[in-house]
């Protein structure tokens, strides 16, 4: 996903900055919509021509108004009776969090809003800068209801609905790429890991240590900890810091410290002693390194990451990676070591609301619906113009001939960010069946839900602290996930530089939370 990479950028300035969203000026857009809109119809002749701002974080686009201008004739053919116009207002990630929470201050005019709970969407909500939406969802978002129903809950604040959810994969499955070609030279028994523990993948990179000079047996660093924690279901509270989470049992709803865990420290000794072996590449940490591209230059056999999704997936059951073999250019194997369940952080990781400012939100609902309905206008927004930007080949997107992704005046990769993503065309080079592994894969995901699905953790309380934690983890962290640092030696480092951060703290006010949600929701 790719919010997860956008995320690390933003989210300390998002803490330290969010104070800035005071007052929220601008009209009770609530109360005085810029026209009159019929209940349970999309729109009136009688309506007053409107303009929808939509703000979201994106690279400057050369060609931004042209795509800006194609959709507004597209809306005035297609849908007259709204009489509406969109003017698209992107904002360079690295400015997105001053100047958001600026424009919020200052009551400037935004309908749409892209918002995330990595992107101070629990700020903007206590500090009035959000419309409630269930009852424009109610009348104007039948679209959005068809697909997003049942997922509403972890947006909900106070009882009132404040973010739609892009309809997306409803989460992810970590675990190990391998080289089929190395895979099938030494006849490996890939049931090995049908346990889904990665101990189990020892072996194989022994046998490619010994036998293959010049290519990296496990390629680092990557090492999400959902791929290590596989057996033991931790549901996430808090991952920006110390990672608090919840126990196993069925009845047992403690708040820990994930980094105290025995698990833990035993991944942390498998991985010191793979890079002692000379398993794991010594420039794990070098700035920029990309795993892929080892791999594809024939430098590595093996790395832990987040899977490509495909259909029927099972834990420690291997098949062929699509999109990885596509990025490798060689043939690649995956296997899960785990599959995630419905998870309230996901469902808040990708969403639009409306601002207080806007001065028509039923005007902006029903176009944040069309996104949800209408393949033609999604695609606008996603790809660009037929022909200008873009061009189909065998049902997926292409560049132009002669044209290049600088040149081509509207490129970018945000199509995660808004609507049904099922409607979505793929690009060359991508698996043409993605969108439908994605509905398949969801069916799996929604049946396995959080024990605590809907549970928000409101970080403010403790936000000092988490800054404070966040940064004595960057002192230890990397080096424990690619081997470097000896964990007997650093990790208790580490957990006292968290406590004396506030790690207490946390954990108590995490707690303290979630128990009053247990009791609100009669779990306990």
């Amino acid at each position: 996903m790719k919010w997860l990479k956008k995320s690390s950028v933003v989210l300390t300035s998002l803490v330290l900055t969010s104070a800035l969203v005071t007052g929220c000026g601008g009209n009770n857009a609530a109360n005085s919509p810029g026209g009159t809109v019929q209940p349970g119809s999309e729109g009136s002749s009688e309506l007053k021509p409107y303009e929808v701002v939509m703000v979201f974080p994106d690279a400057p686009q050369n060609d931004n108004q042209r795509v800006q201008d194609a959709m507004n004739d597209y809306l005035a053919k297609t849908y007259p009776d709204m009489n509406m116009t969109v003017k698209l207002n992107p904002i360079d990630w690295g400015a997105w969090s001053d100047k958001t929470n600026l424009m919020m201050a200052s009551g400037d005019k935004m309908d749409l809003l892209f918002t995330a709970d990595w992107l101070g969407f629990q700020q903007q909500v206590t500090k009035g800068g959000l419309l409630p939406l269930d009852d424009l969802l109610a009348k104007y978002g039948p679209d959005i209801e068809a697909v997003e129903k049942d997922y509403h809950g972890p947006a909900k604040r106070g009882g009132k609905l404040y973010g739609i959810h892009t309809h997306q994969e409803l989460g992810g499955a970590q675990g190990v790429y391998l080289n089929k070609e190395l895979v099938d030279k030494y006849k490996f028994d890939l049931t090995a890991l049908k346990s889904g523990k990665v101990e189990d993948l020892e072996p194989m990179l022994q046998t490619i240590k010994e036998n293959e000079p010049g290519i990296t047996p496990l390629v680092a660093p990557s090492f999400p900890l959902e791929a290590y924690y596989s057996s033991t279901n931790l549901d996430s509270i808090v991952s920006i810091a110390a990672i608090n989470t919840v126990g196993t049992a069925a009845n047992d709803y403690t708040v820990i410290n994930s980094y105290t865990t025995p698990r833990y420290m035993e991944l942390a000794k498998l991985t010191n002693k793979w890079y002692k072996a000379g398993y794991i590449n010594k420039d794990a940490l070098t700035p920029g390194l990309d795993a892929w591209k080892k791999i594809q230059a024939g430098k590595g056999f093996a790395f832990v990451s987040d899977m490509d999704i495909i259909a029927d997936m099972e834990i420690g059951t291997a098949a062929v990676s699509p999109n990885g073999s596509i990025k490798a250019g060689r043939e690649m194997l995956q296997i899960p070591l785990n599959i995630d369940r419905l998870q309230t952080g996901k469902m808040t990781a990708t969403m639009y609301a409306i601002s207080k400012s806007s001065q028509d939100p039923e005007r902006a609902m029903m176009l944040l619906n069309l996104f949800y309905k209408d393949k033609e206008l999604l695609t606008l927004f996603n790809f660009g113009i037929e022909g200008t930007h873009y061009v189909l080949k065998d049902g997926q997107v292409a560049l132009p001939e002669g044209k290049t992704t600088d040149n081509v005046g509207y490129y970018h990769d945000i199509m995660w960010q808004l609507g049904n993503q099922m409607l979505n065309y793929t690009r060359v080079g991508e698996d043409p069946n993605k969108y439908q592994n994605y509905e398949k894969f969801n069916e799996q995901v929604s049946s396995n839900p959080s024990r605590i699905f809907g549970f928000v953790f409101d970080a403010e309380p403790v936000k000092n602290e988490l800054i404070s934690i966040d940064n004595a983890n960057k002192a230890f962290v990397d080096g424990l996930k690619s081997g470097q640092l000896d964990p007997e030696e650093s990790l208790p480092k580490m957990l006292e530089k968290q406590k004396a951060a506030g790690a207490d703290k946390v954990i108590a006010e995490a707690q303290k939370q979630l128990d009053a949600w247990l009791a609100e929701n009669g779990k306990k």
